[in-house]
């Protein structure tokens, strides 16, 4: 059986394999999102508009920005999510793994876990909600849970 762990943040995805609870992990690889930390006007093509606060506030020379409802560092987040669910169901399709385990900050986990397909969602092991894109393999080791090898028995 073979665990394949993704340990993600908004910036980076590294993807692990290991067949038991105490490892080695083995690397498979790692996505970067080459627009992450990048502010809303570095990702955007055009100045936000300005709005004046109604009639006298151009006299009284009160403005605001105007933007969308998400902003594009969002979009940008979202993408990146997208990205790493394609390369989990990418090597699901090939048969890499048996079982999958997602480990990410909040918000990034929940990208993640809204991105995963049907069939890869079938395969979730567990879902840690910890930042641990930094830290070495023993650190992402402890977070397996028991149960993470475990196969049902077939009816």
């Amino acid at each position: 059986m073979n665990l394949r762990i993704v340990v993600s943040d908004e910036r980076e995805a590294n993807f692990f394999d290991t067949s038991t609870l105490t490892g080695p992990l083995t690397g498979r690889g790692s996505i970067q999102n080459g627009a992450a930390g990048l502010k809303d006007s570095d990702l955007e093509t055009d100045r936000p508009g300005r709005r004046h606060n109604g009639v006298t506030g151009v006299m009284h020379g009160h403005s605001h920005g105007v933007t969308g409802e998400k902003s594009t560092e969002r979009h940008d987040v979202e993408l990146f999510a997208k990205a790493v669910a394609q390369r989990i169901d990418a090597d699901r399709n090939k048969n890499d793994f048996d079982k999958l385990l997602l480990i990410a900050p909040p918000r990034m986990l929940g990208l993640l876990r809204q991105s995963l397909s049907t069939h890869a969602r079938a395969l979730l092991a567990g879902e840690v909600s910890k930042d641990l894109i930094r830290q070495e393999d023993e650190a992402i080791l402890k977070f397996i849970p028991d149960g993470a090898f475990f196969q049902p028995r077939s009816p």
